[in-house]
């Protein structure tokens, strides 16, 4: 196969990426617009981002496993068709039950599909591009922040909210029919045992840095799923200048996600982690007071997207980095931990707006940020201590 049509594959594939992350985060950016609709409150409708972090890691973990062993062309197209039909039992949702069984399939099959979809992009590259093509395909669920749910989030105030998932619905079956077209058969291949998986989980290092993910991911989850309902009460913000914000966050998110992958070949894991965790708490401290202002809102609302996203490849470096034998199986743990994470950053901050305020979620959320640094503190500390006793031993 021609590099062109490698890269081509490749670029398709960061396309369904793309889709699964927009149907993934653009009911952020309509919460308020879905709650009104179907007569629900808004922590009820937050549950929909509950539940789709939840079955997410479901389907990036067991379901990666159990169809292990089956043609991974095979998988990957009924991945993407499960999610197309997803998407259109969603369009025709006008029951709150309905919905979330939408999110329920559209989360498991998105799932598989990032897992598979990564993999795939790893295996048709020539050797010296793997990492970059898997890079990209990521990149394509990240840019689902920069495009996909602004304009989203711009569309529900034109046309009804169910008519964006018939869009995705319809554009995703487009992507397909060329999948099926172009992309090469790829058998399947067996599995980690599950006790080696266990034994990995036996090294605090792993633990420690595992549970920073949790805890990233909920500081960050907990504002961002309600990020529509806070502007609106606190710095007054119509839908357009939600989607407008959003935009901004997106951009940012673009930014880190591309940085973060500079800073840790010119800093190293270590540093880049460190100083980005950082910079995400001081920032959702700093929104508890930047919140009732619009300059001060785009201006948080950037610091904060580069910096969270900054940490994500940064991560899975020092995670890999950690098990390089094993990094298939400790990447897929990470993936589960972090929608994991985003399941309960949603249900407490819904939790939060019901019994308190909106404006509490930020510095809730520092607080989180805190303890996912004091974890990834206690990792390199437990990763450099072979280290040291070994030049005090000299």
């Amino acid at each position: 196969m021609k590099n062109t049509s490698h890269q081509l594959l490749i670029f398709l594939l960061a396309i369904g990426s793309f889709v699964t992350g927009t149907s993934e985060f653009v009911v952020s950016g309509i919460l308020d617009i879905i709650s009104d609709d179907l007569r629900i409150s808004i922590p009820a409708a937050g549950q929909l981002i509950t539940v789709y972090s939840l079955f997410y890691a479901v389907g990036a973990l067991f379901l990666v496993i159990a169809t292990s062993k089956l043609n991974r062309k095979r998988v990957l197209l009924s991945a993407i068709f499960a999610f197309i039909l997803g998407n259109l039992l969603a369009f025709f949702s006008h029951h709150f039950v309905l919905l979330m069984l939408s999110r329920v399939i559209m989360a498991m099959s998105g799932g598989l599909y990032i897992v598979v979809a990564t993999n795939y992009a790893a295996q048709i590259a020539p050797p010296e591009k793997k990492g970059s093509a898997m890079a990209t395909v990521i990149t394509g669920f990240t840019v689902s922040l920069v495009l996909g749910v602004p304009i989203g989030t711009f569309l529900s105030g034109h046309v009804d909210w169910h008519y964006i998932f018939l869009i995705i619905a319809l554009g995703t079956a487009c992507l397909l029919i060329l999948l099926y077209q172009l992309l090469p058969h790829m058998k399947g291949h067996s599995h980690v045992p599950l006790k080696q998986q266990i034994q990995i989980l036996q090294d605090r290092r792993v633990i420690s840095g595992l549970a920073t993910t949790a805890f990233w991911i909920l500081g960050y989850t907990m504002v961002f799923a309600y990020i529509s309902p806070l502007l609106r009460q606190t710095a007054g913000f119509s839908l357009e200048m939600t989607s407008i914000a959003l935009l901004v966050l997106g951009i940012s998110a673009f930014i880190g996600s591309r940085f973060g992958g500079y800073a840790v070949d010119q800093w190293g894991p270590k540093r880049t982690i460190s100083i980005s965790i950082t910079v995400q708490m001081f920032t959702l401290f700093a929104l508890l007071f930047t919140q009732f202002s619009a300059v001060g809102v785009f201006i948080t609302l950037a610091i904060w997207g580069t910096a969270t996203w900054t940490t994500t490849p940064a991560k899975q470096f020092y995670l890999i980095s950690l098990k390089p034998q094993a990094s298939e199986t400790v990447l897929s743990f990470n993936t589960a931990v972090m929608n994991i994470g985003m399941m309960l950053g949603s249900s407490i901050g819904g939790v939060m707006i019901q019994y308190t305020s909106v404006t509490n979620l930020s510095w809730i959320g520092g607080l989180a940020s805190f303890v996912a640094l004091m974890f990834i503190s206690y990792s390199f500390y437990l990763h450099q201590r072979p280290q040291r006793k070994t030049q005090e031993n000299r």
